[in-house]
């Protein structure tokens, strides 16, 4: 059997296409749709941000039972089915006058996209790739950013040109649109039922008795609920971040800019993330996950600091840059992390908890950072409310590492 071929990689680049139907296009580009539609309903804009709470929410949920119906009907069948529901309620969107029509429709696609993303794809890189384990992570989710950072200006655009309800229609044809390989493409969960190793495993007796020594020792490591407590409060706390950039437009607004600037910030944010996901992941490789997740850490604090203190546009540009690596925390960070505090046999099982927290953090925050606003008249809250939760997270990041260490000197 190879370990080493064009199949692995047509599977990276299959998952890469779900990462812009699950959160690329519904999650990313979000921001730009906010007012429009709250000015076309005269409503509040945290209450039209409250469809896309109810997305993350249920994608939040669903990532519990992933793993349970990915056993029982099939991991294809399971992808089917979240495109379905995911492009089929964003297409309906685009119909919708009223705000309980969007809630509705909101936790439909939340359940098609917990389908999609985070935990099919982890689950399917950790099954396909040993070697390049961190870049080709990093890689896949960073495609999640990409999608944001081309459909945000495209769907700006499209708003002003034929109105957001035929926007909305146009990115439920998408989100089934690149998902449809990862469906109809000849493949299988586990590498080995194609013909396939996982990417780089040493084929020969001495590489299969290395493999299965190193699952033995992580089927024996101690999973502390405090620390796997400590990690799922930094995955939460860290991804209430992600829905601050969806609110650049409405930002930029009320401080006297026009929407096109903020949208265009919002891009600067998704292209900057990509680079950000694929430098953590690549970094990781070498320096490994925590070092390198302190240091995204330190970016964003200091991008927040920018974004409170400054509203030169110049300025605006760079904190925006740099804000785009609050996304390579909840995705990339965490599943190495995960997988580096853990063990990979107790990755299936912990991580979807954690993917939970991820989307729950997403879901609070977007609604949040616009009923901030709402009620306050400004995004400064919001922007202070993220400094601190970056330098607290250091601290438990700290925390993590050092009882970890306290308990490999025990044993």
């Amino acid at each position: 059997m190879q370990s080493k071929s064009m199949k692995h990689w047509t599977v990276a680049v299959m998952m890469c296409g779900v990462a812009i139907s699950a959160v690329g296009l519904p999650v990313m580009t979000n921001g730009v749709f906010i007012t429009p539609i709250a000015d076309t309903l005269n409503v509040y804009r945290g209450s039209v941000a409250m469809h896309n709470t109810l997305s993350l929410f249920m994608k939040a949920v669903m990532s519990l039972y992933v793993p349970r119906l990915i056993r029982r009907f099939g991991f294809k069948q399971t992808l089917f089915a979240g495109v379905f529901l995911a492009g089929g309620a964003n297409y309906l969107l685009g119909w919708s006058v009223a705000l309980w029509q969007f809630n509705i429709l909101g936790t439909i696609r939340g359940i098609g996209t917990g389908l999609l993303a985070w935990v099919p794809l982890t689950i399917a890189i950790n099954e396909w790739f040993s070697e390049k384990h961190g870049l080709v992570t990093s890689i896949v989710l960073s495609f999640s950013s990409i999608g944001g950072a081309i459909f945000s200006p495209v769907f700006s655009n499209l708003i002003l040109s034929i109105g957001w309800e035929q926007s909305y229609r146009f990115m439920g044809m998408l989100i089934v649109l690149f998902s449809l390989p990862a469906i109809l493409v000849p493949y299988t969960l586990n590498p080995r039922d194609s013909g396939y190793l996982p990417y780089g495993t040493d084929d020969s007796e001495e590489g299969q008795a290395k493999e299965n020594d190193i699952l033995k020792r992580d089927e024996q490591r101690e999973v502390s609920m405090l620390t796997f407590g400590l990690l799922f409060m930094f995955t939460l706390l860290q991804t209430l971040l992600i829905g601050v950039p969806q609110h650049f437009p409405g930002f930029v607004q009320s401080i006297g800019y026009t929407t096109e600037i903020g949208a265009t910030m919002l891009s600067i944010a998704m292209v900057s993330s990509i680079g950000f996901k694929l430098g953590l992941g690549y970094i990781s490789d070498y320096f490994g996950p925590v070092k390198s997740t302190i240091g995204v850490l330190l970016i964003i604090g200091l991008s927040s600091t920018l974004l409170l203190s400054f509203e030169q546009i110049s300025i605006l540009y760079v904190g925006a840059f740099l804000f785009g690596a609050a996304y390579s925390i909840p995705s990339v960070s965490v599943t190495l992390l995960t997988k580096e505090f853990f063990g990979r046999y107790h990755f299936t099982r912990l991580y979807p908890i954690l993917a939970f927290a991820n989307s729950l953090g997403g879901a609070i925050s977007i609604s949040a950072v616009g009923f901030i606003y709402d009620f306050t008249g400004s995004y400064s809250p919001a922007f202070a409310v993220a400094t601190g939760i970056n330098i607290l997270n250091m601290l438990v990041i700290f925390s993590i590492v050092n009882r970890l260490k306290a308990r490999n000197v025990a044993n």
